[in-house]
């Protein structure tokens, strides 16, 4: 299956496309769109269709051409860091993940790996940052965070690979 992340903006149609899609996901299992992901897709949604800015943007996650998942990319300044710091938040993937009760476990790994992909896609491009944090939400991305950042400490591209809480923490070489 192939993936690709696409900044979502008003000067295409990818995020509307995702707000179809998954509002008639939300329809198949009888849910709102209006009461799905209420935290965190107001926020997306205001990033998708603002002013575009030069280090921060909704991404849509495709694979397949079907929108999986969505999350806020910004890239800026913190504390305790040289350089910038990319960090990925407010992932949000399809309804389908929530509401459908067979689910394959390997289908929703396959989706956090292409977003993780796509954040390390971002921080050596468009967003070119020293250092990415990455937000988790749930025991199941921790869980897949800890085999993420296990696998990386042996890659030789990052001086630290660790999750601490719900973040991962990686700083490139």
């Amino acid at each position: 299956m192939s993936n690709e992340a696409l900044k979502a903006s008003t000067s295409d149609p990818t995020w509307s496309e995702l707000m179809t899609a998954w509002e008639q996901e939300c329809s198949d299992y009888e849910e709102n769109l209006a009461d799905y992901a209420s935290a965190s897709l107001p926020i997306l949604d205001e990033l998708a269709r603002g002013t575009p800015t030069l280090n921060a943007a909704t991404y849509v996650l495709k694979v397949a051409g079907a929108p999986k998942a969505a999350f806020q990319a910004n890239r800026t300044f913190l504390p305790g860091y040289t350089g910038k710091v990319l960090r990925i938040r407010h992932i949000v993937t399809s309804p389908k993940f929530d509401f459908d009760n067979t689910i394959d476990y390997d289908e929703y790994i396959d989706v956090m790996v292409g977003v993780f992909s796509a954040a390390l896609d971002l921080a050596y491009g468009e967003l070119a940052s020293d250092h990415i944090k990455f937000h988790l939400k749930s025991p199941v991305e921790r869980t897949f965070g800890h085999n993420f950042t296990d696998a990386l400490r042996g890659d030789g591209a990052f001086k630290i690979a660790d999750i601490r809480g719900s973040w991962i923490y990686l700083s490139k070489v």
